[in-house]
């Protein structure tokens, strides 16, 4: 009986897993919905553009972005997945490659 449980501890486990890695049914139909797809490609194209500014998107259907929820999250998914980082491993946030002028007058 004690190998039964941990047969199911482990298949409890796998599932769960699985959750974690692929999503629940509702976000694998929300990245299959071709709203959220031209939203996601749209996105990903802004983050890309050179000059990209957080205030001006030229790459974004302004209609679509405004009313349609699916086609938001695609587009805010594929901005936040194919913009560039140009931080380097264990840099903080707001550290500078430039070397302070005067330091410690902050």
């Amino acid at each position: 009986m004690h190998s039964a449980t941990r047969f199911a501890a482990l298949g409890f486990a796998a599932a769960l897993a699985g959750c974690a890695l692929f999503g629940s049914a509702q976000d694998r139909e929300l990245r299959n919905d071709p709203s959220f797809k031209e939203g996601y490609e749209d996105g990903c194209a802004a983050a890309n553009a050179q000059g990209a500014d957080l205030r001006d998107r030229t790459v974004r259907d302004k209609t679509l972005y405004d009313n349609d929820e699916k086609y938001r999250a695609g587009w805010s998914n594929g901005y936040q997945t194919c913009r560039p980082s140009y931080a380097q491993p264990g840099q903080a946030p707001g550290d500078s490659p430039i070397r302070d002028p005067v330091p410690g007058q902050h």
